[in-house]
């Protein structure tokens, strides 16, 4: 239901509740449910506008004019992937022209010449590069680089993993810690919405198991990031459903350091036809900013967003834009037009023409230099 279908009294409860929310969230106060969703009750250009000061706001609080950034490479080890997920151009059959399988020398040889500040694992949930040949892989990539951040397999890995091993999700998570691994990524969460999860990815862990997989990887001590995919088909109810789950999970675990929208993108011949726009893009960081109030950081995520709209998400709530990402594929086998990576003073630039201090950061967000 949309504001134009409101009683006179609605309009004006959820207008008042609009306005407490940028009060509340430009002062870091926590938001109730209902003015988190009043935020997103109808997004009209001057709506959009206030949404974007209210977020900045509450970002100079945090970071002054700080924003960050990792010199990073992604690491996937083989694209080869059973889950079928309707909108990943990035999985393969074995048989597939765009399949691959990286070999061990393979990737540590790319690691070898990069030397990055932090290695980001993700893969296919395939018997190519199963459980205990990824556990090796970590031991062997601690064994060679021991300051490496190796943030690495996604909840929905996790699963797999403890499925195909014959293990549970606390000992595959003890045992990934143990020979290496400092966090997990985000990857796998999309959009909280059973609804979305039935249509389009209901091979994989739906959302109650990817929160309760990072909740215990909490409680072993390992960070994760949190993600959210939109853009799709989802309502913004749905988006700030997610968020507010999130922020839940958190109150209970504190263990998420980082959100990180995701905007949609389409690929070729997918069942939609465009993603988000840029707007509605800057929208969804601001309301996160102010929403998702104890997860310290929001990512500006480069690759999906575009090197400028991600730039503009600093002013937006955003205070950190991931990094170089040397070896991006995912979000560029599903169309995504950006470079596949940024040196590091492409990314300083970028962030000082946004207006923003660059710092390079390492995988726990403390900083290794300051220009």
């Amino acid at each position: 239901m949309d504001e134009h279908e409101l009683k006179n009294g609605e309009v004006e409860y959820m207008s008042d509740l609009f306005k407490s929310a940028l009060k509340q969230g430009s002062a870091g106060q926590r938001l109730i449910r209902q003015e988190a969703f009043a935020l997103a009750q109808e997004i009209t250009p001057d709506r959009l506008h206030e949404i974007g000061r209210a977020a900045f706001a509450n970002r100079s609080k945090r970071f002054d004019d700080r924003a960050t950034y990792v010199f990073n490479i992604q690491i996937n080890p083989a694209n080869i992937c059973w889950a079928g997920c309707s909108f990943c151009d990035y999985a393969a059959s074995s048989k597939d022209t765009h399949a691959y399988v990286l070999s061990e020398d393979d990737i540590l040889s790319r690691v070898e010449a990069v030397q990055p500040t932090e290695a980001h694992i993700v893969g296919g949930l395939n018997r190519v590069w199963p459980y205990e040949r990824n556990l090796e892989l970590v031991r062997e990539l601690r064994r060679r680089y021991r300051r490496l951040h190796i943030k690495a397999f996604t909840a929905v890995e996790i699963a797999y993993f403890a499925k195909t091993s014959k293990k549970s999700e606390e000992l595959v998570l003890q045992e990934l810690k143990d020979a290496g691994v400092n966090a997990l990524p985000g990857g796998g969460a999309e959009i909280f919405s059973d609804r979305l999860y039935r249509q389009h990815w209901k091979n994989k862990i739906g959302p109650d198991q990817w929160v309760r997989i990072h909740q215990l990887a909490h409680d072993q001590g390992l960070f994760t990031n949190a993600t959210m995919l939109f853009g799709f088909g989802d309502t913004w109810q749905e988006r700030i459903r997610h968020m507010l789950i999130l922020r839940q999970a958190q109150d209970k675990s504190g263990g998420f350091s980082c959100f990180i929208p995701l905007p949609f993108q389409p690929g070729k011949d997918k069942f939609i036809s465009h993603g988000p726009t840029p707007l509605e893009t800057l929208a969804v960081m601001g309301i996160a900013r102010l929403v998702v109030d104890n997860i310290d950081h929001i990512k500006s995520y480069w690759p999906m967003t575009g090197v400028e709209t991600a730039a503009a998400g600093l002013s937006w709530g955003a205070d950190d834009m991931d990094g170089t990402i040397v070896e991006e594929k995912i979000a560029h086998m599903a169309g995504a037009v950006t470079p596949k990576g940024l040196a590091r003073d492409s990314m300083r630039q970028t962030i000082q023409i946004a207006g923003f201090k660059p710092i390079e950061r390492d995988g726990k967000f403390n900083p290794v230099s300051v220009d």
